[in-house]
């Protein structure tokens, strides 16, 4: 829609609007409960990998040392078995370092 244009339905209640904004929702409650989750799974860890992205099922994190880096590697499936029980698919395929 441009900048002035009108709308092309009127929302009379909020129902209305998160009908259109389902997708939407779902990828940012995704990403906050990854967000959550990555802290508590990672432990004492986390100050060491950062998630930086998640783009279709992998994460992005960025690692601070080349230990971190190392540990990532070796722990990355046991990871993503943690991460994904707390969805209701299996969203997270890989873990990706850079």
């Amino acid at each position: 829609m441009k900048f002035g244009q009108r709308p092309r339905a009127v929302w009379h209640e909020a129902k209305e609007v998160s009908g259109n904004f389902s997708k939407f929702n779902l990828q940012i409650g995704r990403l906050l409960l990854l967000d959550n989750l990555w802290e508590k799974i990672a432990g004492g860890k986390a100050k060491y990998w950062q998630v930086y992205a998640v783009k279709g099922g992998t994460i992005y994190v960025k690692t601070t040392a080349t230990a971190a880096k190392h540990e990532l590697l070796l722990t990355e499936k046991q990871l993503i078995k943690e991460l994904n029980k707390n969805f209701d698919k299996p969203w997270i395929k890989s873990i990706s370092v850079i």
